[in-house]
């Protein structure tokens, strides 16, 4: 089974629309959601009107909660929660009752796959580090000691974590996926946190045991033009990391790098 891996959408059409032509053209069976259709972006309900239309298996983001007062604002920035006001505001009745209607987690594939948003059990958890993840996977295990993958979301950033490695994934390079347990995140579809704006997500393939990331461009403009239209700040659709941020990611990366090499000379040796 092929699976088109989506996640922070973030109300942001013109990205999620580049995203599924690019899974069209290179062919999946089905679609999973990692949660945050709404939030910072000016097309919400034309975002889950999408979503809804793919017949996907979506967990609920943090965003999602907030938009139906479910949760609090209070971890947000000031840019989401100025967002989430106007996004409670313009919400048709149809988008409301979809997200209200989304779990937590979902598991598919008999239970081989689990989806959450944040992390298992809360989805305003970032899981950013290899050891966060390990540690996801060993609650995984002791409840659902057949799951061999757990696709999460939230942090906007693609992750790909084993007990073994933690390198991060290359965009378009099939990834295998031996063994497991594997946490995956396909990194934002709709709120880039890269340099440039970009569109992210993945193709999971079951069989064959493969996750290949993507990283593609989109109507930027476009995206910006909307959220003028509506009054929303015009960079709310890419916030760009601040300079320590890149330095101090761009360390960590390295270190991950340089650790999952170690570890594979000293197998191998």
């Amino acid at each position: 089974m092929r699976y088109g891996v989506l996640s922070d959408i973030h109300a942001n059409l013109h990205a999620l629309d580049a995203a599924l032509a690019h899974l069209q053209r290179v062919g999946v069976d089905a679609y999973l959601c990692g949660g945050d259709l709404v939030g910072y972006g000016p097309h919400p309900n034309e975002c889950v009107e999408r979503i809804a239309g793919l017949n996907a298996t979506v967990v609920a983001g943090n965003h999602d909660l907030i938009a139906l007062g479910r949760l609090p604002d209070d971890q947000c920035i000031r840019l989401a929660r100025e967002s989430l006001r106007w996004t409670r505001g313009v919400l048709r009745p149809d988008a409301r009752a979809y997200l209200e209607a989304l779990p937590l987690r979902a598991d598919v594939e008999a239970g081989t796959v689990a989806l959450a948003h944040g992390s298992l059990n809360d989805p305003r958890r970032y899981i950013t580090q290899p050891e966060q993840a390990r540690e996801q996977l060993a609650e995984l295990q002791r409840e659902a000691p057949g799951a061999r993958l757990l696709l999460l979301a939230h942090t906007h950033r693609p992750m790909a974590c084993s007990l073994e490695t933690g390198a991060p994934p290359s965009p378009g390079e099939p990834l295998s996926l031996p063994g497991g347990p594997w946490v995956l995140n396909p990194g934002s579809v709709g709120q880039s946190r890269d340099r440039t704006a970009l569109a992210r997500f993945l193709v999971l393939d079951t069989e064959a045991a493969t996750a290949t990331f993507f990283a593609i461009p989109y109507d930027e403009e476009g995206c910006r033009r909307a959220l003028r239209a509506q009054g929303l700040p015009a960079d709310s659709m890419h916030l760009r990391p601040s300079p320590l941020r890149t330095c101090v990611g761009g360390a960590r990366r390295l270190a991950r790098r340089a650790l999952a090499l170690a570890r594979g000379s000293s197998r191998s040796s």
